[in-house]
């Protein structure tokens, strides 16, 4: 007499092949948000890069108004025009030692 026995292993074998597969869709969901954030980080990076690129121009700028308000030539024709006169023997303030170092004492340094 043949005795027919169902497969006593389809529980283990069912529930390793379910583990397996929710192991597969949790890496592929993982992967996909990883690449997402990789797409945003390259994104900020890009922008960074065109502000810095704006940041450096603006500077640029700024340093040529600079330079040309301090040019020599420019202070020539602004004293000719306003005009001022230069002073041969000119008189400084001076700051005593101690009044230094009251502001050293306040300030922290």
């Amino acid at each position: 007499m043949t005795i027919i026995k169902p497969n006593k292993n389809s529980f283990k074998v069912e529930f390793f092949s379910s583990v397996l597969i929710m192991i597969f869709i949790a890496s592929a969901v993982w992967g996909v948000f990883l690449y997402n954030q990789t797409v945003n980080f390259r994104h900020e990076i890009e922008d960074i890069g065109i502000t810095l690129k704006q940041s450096e121009v603006e500077n640029a700028e700024l340093k040529n108004i600079l330079y040309s308000m301090i040019d020599l030539k420019e202070s020539e024709s602004l004293v000719a025009s306003e005009s001022l006169i230069l002073e041969k023997n000119p008189e400084y303030a001076k700051v005593s030692n101690f009044a230094k170092q009251q502001v050293v004492y306040e300030t922290g340094n």
